[in-house]
């Protein structure tokens, strides 16, 4: 009996870690339909236009203020673009405040 009671403990602990790890954040950002190179974003700006509306040079801001991963989706009027956390570049600060966001569109 005490071997089953250590294994459904096991397998509780991981099961729990498996669940622990959060959702990436995922943002939208509309870009120029002719629009292929480098997004540029501002995170945690108050104000910031949802979705994400970027320049003709790929800079914008978003209100997002990612803490963990960060997912882009991005339009345009050919089609829609899905860039995964881990091609999504997330500079912190020194207190892990994210203070700029890239990732390449193609």
């Amino acid at each position: 009996m005490k071997l089953w009671f250590s294994t459904a403990l096991m397998i509780s602990f991981v099961l729990a870690s498996c669940a622990a790890k959060p959702a990436p954040t995922r943002v939208t950002a509309n870009v120029a339909d002719n629009f292929s190179g480098v997004l540029h974003l501002k995170p945690c700006v108050g104000g910031a236009k949802e979705p994400i509306v970027a320049d003709n040079q790929g800079n914008a801001e978003m209100s997002a203020c990612p803490l963990g991963e960060l997912e882009i989706v991005v339009t345009k009027r050919s089609g829609t673009v899905y860039i995964k956390s881990e091609d999504v570049r997330v500079l912190r600060a020194g207190d892990g405040i994210p203070v700029s966001v890239t990732a390449s569109v193609p």
